[in-house]
């Protein structure tokens, strides 16, 4: 066996081998077995063909082809091993090519790719404010009186706010939902809590009064229910004044200025989680941008594979199948390959930035990240074997220095509001060094 090694591109190589007739021999047994087992003739069991008909029926050429099969993992083994060469993913024959006495084997080698030089990393990226509106303190004032809301009978019809004291009763097929039975039962109009159509059915409706219709329980998953509920009273909720003195009484707060500035930084906590992920997402997607880079093919497709497998794990656990998936979104096998692929390229060039971000700063774990390393590999599967252990090992590893990249590269971006005022988002970040008191 001979070969030699040619540059395809950038990012890979081809390995043009040599494979000599003798080269086959000690796997040609074990090619004939295998294709007796793959195929049907007459007179004889899958798996219990005599190799003679075997060839008879397939062809010499045909078993030595599946002979080179046999023979290239542990050789593409050898050879890489050999030179020095760590493919980014599995090798790929591209063409087998027979000849008068050898054959001709051509494997497209995919090598990981690098970045020559890391994006701008300090983008300016456009996010909403974290700053709440009138609106929203208002809201969670609101909440808050409500919880301490009383209620008082009047006599008039339902709006939604109000409480109905009322007996539902339901049934389906003249049979009574037992389940789904109430009697002197105080309802919120408007909550949702019950059925569907019950806040609209109960609305303008007086005391004494008995309504009748059909909706679905999602929570006893029944549908097409019979439905029947009688208004005993309406109850009015009255919502207690907002006073200084009414805040120090029921709250935490001596008054309502202390209120509203504890329900601001909560309202600004809550959007600043909302937001950063906003932030990242278009960081990202700037960077990527810039770098416009051309991955190799192989690469993308096993990135590919992955996405796939993964998305078809979670249908599994929903128990949807793929078939059913398409007709509910209305995509095809075509729209979800170019989703796969931009997704995947997406994501390796994220990977090649990140990987760039560690090289420039020649980052490195430290002893903390370790620990939370160890932490999960005592948690890993003990079965695996000691080259498995490693293997997950380093993955667990590379992805925490990401990790670390990507916080670092978050930090560098600069988020500013429509009017261009600075977004402080960084304390949202899990970080080693304290960035509270920024400019």
């Amino acid at each position: 066996m001979k070969y030699k090694i040619k540059k395809e591109s950038e990012f890979e190589k081809i390995l043009e081998i040599k494979v000599e007739l003798e080269d086959l021999d000690t796997h040609k047994d074990e090619a004939v077995k295998k294709i007796g087992k793959q195929i049907k003739v007459a007179g004889f069991r899958p798996g219990k063909i005599p190799a003679n008909i075997v060839t008879r029926e397939v062809g010499e050429d045909y078993i030595n082809e599946e002979a080179i099969e046999l023979f290239l993992p542990q050789t593409l083994f050898s050879i890489l091993n050999d030179e020095e060469i760590s493919p980014a993913t599995r090798p790929a024959i591209k063409e087998i090519k027979k000849q008068k006495n050898h054959f001709d084997v051509e494997v497209l080698i995919t090598l990981w790719p690098k970045l020559s030089k890391s994006p701008k990393l300090s983008q300016t990226v456009e996010v909403e404010s974290i700053k709440p509106s009138d609106e929203e303190i208002e809201g969670q004032i609101e909440r808050i009186k409500s919880q301490f809301a009383e209620v008082s009978k009047v006599e008039r019809p339902l709006n939604s706010g109000d409480y109905a004291m009322m007996n539902l009763s339901a049934t389906k097929n003249n049979v009574d939902l037992k389940d789904f039975t109430y009697n002197d039962y105080l309802y919120e109009v408007g909550s949702g809590s019950l059925t569907p159509a019950l806040d609209s059915k109960l609305e303008g409706v007086a005391p004494g009064a008995i309504i009748k219709f059909t909706d679905s329980i999602p929570q006893i998953n029944e549908e097409n229910v019979e439905l029947t509920v009688l208004v005993k009273e309406v109850r009015e909720k009255i919502l207690p004044e907002l006073t200084d003195e009414w805040v120090a009484d029921t709250t935490e707060f001596e008054n309502i200025d202390s209120l509203k500035k504890e329900l601001i930084i909560n309202i600004e906590n809550v959007k600043k989680q909302q937001i950063a992920s906003q932030y990242q997402a278009e960081l990202t997607n700037k960077l990527i941008e810039e770098v416009d880079m051309k991955l190799p093919e192989q690469l993308v497709i096993a990135e590919m594979d992955s996405i796939l497998q993964n998305f078809l794990n979670e249908l599994k656990q929903s128990n949807i199948q793929l078939e059913d998936y398409f007709k509910i979104t209305g995509l095809t096998e075509e729209t979800l390959r170019d989703d796969l692929n931009k997704q995947a390229s997406r994501n390796l060039t994220m990977v090649l930035i990140l990987d760039k971000v560690i090289e420039d700063l020649d980052m490195k774990l430290d002893d903390k990240d370790l620990a939370l390393v160890d932490e999960h590999m005592q948690t890993h599967n003990d079965d695996e074997d000691d080259s498995d252990q490693s293997s997950h090992r380093l993955n667990l590893e590379a992805e925490s220095l990401r990790n670390k990249a990507m916080l670092h590269v978050l930090q560098q971006g600069v988020s500013v509001d429509k009017d261009g005022e600075k977004v402080y988002l960084q304390d949202v970040y899990n970080r080693s060094t304290d960035l509270g008191e920024e400019e």
